[in-house]
């Protein structure tokens, strides 16, 4: 599927997601036509440079116009007869989680009616793998328990998803708060005290009284930097003992750097749509201790849905959802 002779391979995945996506959200082409398109991805066609890959296109690195990030926009927006703003984000393992965020802060702004976010990566090829192994990053056991004393790094997969919005006042789910900051600290690690993220997860939690049922899907990478500062973040928020329903997604689909984050709210709100919360591995470990839910959870009433995000360089992201199931 990702063998196209006009598109890099992750333009050819974005267009792919951007498809079903509107498929299912029933768009013709008066709804595109002035839609907003935000896409977010680490690496875009970088891999489709560095080296083959067995059933796609290999692309030369001066090729054009796939050296260009913005090709992956650009090919779905021409391919889906978009004709409203694109936008292309390269904001490490938060990009996707940042398009849809960034999609929802354009239709607030009132700039459109509808958007499509997409974030995707593709980084399963020798190069890139070879840079994250050199830094120490990637898992060398194979332990994909990201609390868990086992966990050694990153266990890295390939993946995507997209994400349609529309206006809407009939009941679902819907996005509430889009939230960023910067830990302004290191190009590799994250600060152990966990104070930048505490702040996005206290934004978003302003005014909710806990009578509405809470969960957090939370980014859990695997590396000891981000479990430290993630286990301090959710103390600081919640206390020790007082932790909210917690559901990783990374222990089911590996770490798809920037496609992750909107893979795994996608993977969440599918779950929600048939009126469950999807489970945790029976494996995986909480982050300050006791179990975690291995089995769905069905939905009733109202709850709060908080999805994090945080990348390489400091850039954290949280986005807040209501569910009425």
């Amino acid at each position: 599927m990702l063998c196209s002779r006009r598109n890099g391979p992750a333009s050819q995945l974005a267009l792919l997601l951007a498809r079903q996506a509107v498929e299912e959200a029933g768009w013709g082409p008066h709804e595109l036509e002035d839609a907003a398109l935000v896409v977010g991805s680490s690496r875009g066609n970088a891999s489709g440079w560095l080296s083959p890959w067995p059933g796609r296109r290999p692309m030369k690195i001066l090729a054009v116009p796939n050296s260009l990030h913005s090709e992956l926009a650009s090919c779905v927006s021409i391919e889906l007869g978009i004709h409203g703003p694109y936008h292309v984000l390269a904001s490490g393992c938060a990009a996707g989680l940042d398009a849809v965020g960034m999609a929802g802060m354009l239709m607030r702004q009132g700039v459109v009616k509808r958007a499509l976010a997409v974030g995707l990566d593709l980084p399963l090829c020798r190069e890139l793998l070879g840079t994250y192994w050199a830094s120490g990053m990637l898992s060398r056991n194979g332990v994909n328990d990201p609390y868990g004393s086992g966990a050694d790094g990153m266990c890295i997969s390939e993946g995507g998803a997209a994400v349609a919005l529309e206006m809407s006042a009939e009941p679902g789910i819907h996005l509430r708060d889009y939230v960023v900051n910067s830990d302004a600290f290191s190009p590799l690690g994250m600060p152990p005290d966990g104070k930048r993220l505490a702040e996005l997860l206290e934004r978003v939690l302003k005014g909710w009284d806990g009578r509405v049922p809470l969960t957090v899907c939370p980014h859990a990478s695997g590396t000891a930097g981000n479990a430290l500062s993630e286990r301090n973040a959710l103390e600081l928020v919640f206390g020790r003992d007082s932790l909210p329903d917690l559901r990783m997604m990374k222990p089911w689909t590996g770490h798809a750097i920037g496609g992750s984050g909107i893979l795994e709210l996608a993977l969440m709100l599918a779950f929600v749509r048939e009126g469950s919360l999807p489970p945790n591995p029976g494996w995986v470990s909480s982050p300050c201790g006791g179990a975690v839910p291995a089995a769905e959870t069905a939905l009733e009433g109202e709850r709060l849905l908080v999805k994090s995000a945080a990348s390489m360089g400091g850039h954290n992201v949280v986005l807040s959802l209501s569910v009425n199931a």
